[in-house]
């Protein structure tokens, strides 16, 4: 049994394991002991504190096998992108050049350095073991953040965004960096990743330009990577657009990897989530598939049930369920169908 639950410190070895093997793409993840420490006790403060109106808070969360304590996966929440610190996108403009006198009208196309996501609640930092992948734990992994949100909609902003890792190759050479990045900052792009997530962010607003980048200027093979996806993200990706998500007129700075944005109350899981009180006894059988979450913050966990294809209006779990979900008789769990 697998089930979604928020970090803690004892966690710690594992997620160090697992940010190593997602490797310098996944920046919000970063393999360092040290950042990872102080990412979950950001985490477990925030899932205590008592939340009115959104700011600095961050919420981590694990996959956990509950039989024998192995974690298979990671994902996040931050409240409120570039609360503490910049946070860059680049936006794709349109500049017109144009001369009356020679008759020449030029729409060309621009990346311009942009503060526009500053706010948004970002999901971020999903990692999940491979031989996972052909299941249905990535769903609900990345799912169980909208209904922890869908929960606690005071928790976050109204806008949610997301950024997918860019195209790299498998010595981590990415077109757009060498293209734009480099030329700046001097460093390949694996270390202009790992610096992100471990250092202040305050050298991107030092090293990079602020002034328009002309995209004709960029190598073919920059341009052809702005805003394409990683083979190895195309997962996360299509669980974000079947959710609602769309990729909207940014892209990340580094790898030029897409940004994908939604409204909070139009995804799927936020809009046809329902509520449900639950009782210890005999769990029927069922048929479909459901995401159940608990309605707790500090106490939060997510699991994949099946259940009648017409819900009751109590649910009747196994001693078992209710256990790992920390449930008692009485409880309201969230729940929608995967």
């Amino acid at each position: 049994m697998l089930i979604v639950r928020p970090s803690r410190l004892a966690d710690l070895a594992q997620i160090e394991r697992m940010a190593t093997a997602s490797g310098p793409a996944v920046h919000t993840l970063p393999a360092h002991r040290d950042r990872l420490f102080e990412k979950i006790k950001a985490s477990s403060h925030s899932m205590e504190s008592e939340v009115e109106v959104y700011g600095e808070e961050s919420y981590f969360f694990v996959l956990e096998n509950v039989a024998t304590g192995q974690l298979h996966g990671t994902s996040a929440l931050v409240a409120y992108a570039g609360y503490s610190e910049p946070f860059y996108v680049y936006r794709n403009d349109i500049i017109v050049h144009a001369s009356r006198q020679l008759k020449v009208h030029n729409r060309i196309h621009a990346l311009t350095l942009s503060h526009d996501l500053t706010g948004d609640t970002q999901l971020c930092s999903f990692y999940i073991d491979p031989e996972l992948a052909g299941t249905h734990y990535p769903r609900l992994l990345s799912r169980a953040r909208l209904l922890f949100i869908a929960q606690h909609p005071q928790r976050f902003a109204s806008n949610l965004m997301a950024f997918l890792p860019g195209v790299c190759d498998a010595q981590g050479k990415a077109p757009f960096w060498e293209s734009v990045g480099r030329k700046f900052f001097g460093i390949d792009y694996n270390q202009a990743e790992y610096f992100s997530g471990v250092k202040d962010k305050t050298f991107i607003a030092e090293l990079m330009p602020h002034y328009p980048i002309y995209v004709p200027l960029l190598s073919d093979a920059a341009q052809q990577a702005m805003g394409q996806v990683h083979s190895g993200s195309m997962l996360p990706f299509n669980i974000l657009l079947s959710e609602g998500f769309e990729a909207d007129n940014y892209i990340e700075i580094f790898d030029g990897g897409p940004v994908v944005r939604a409204r909070r109350d139009a995804l799927r899981s936020v809009r046809e989530s329902q509520l449900r009180p639950v009782r210890r006894g005999k769990q029927p059988a069922g048929q479909v598939w459901y995401l159940v979450a608990s309605t707790a913050v500090m106490r939060f966990r997510a699991m994949l049930l099946q259940l009648p294809e017409t819900l009751p209006d109590e649910l009747l779990l196994a001693q078992q369920v209710a256990d790992a979900l920390e449930l008692d008789d009485g409880d309201e769990v969230r729940l929608t169908r995967l």
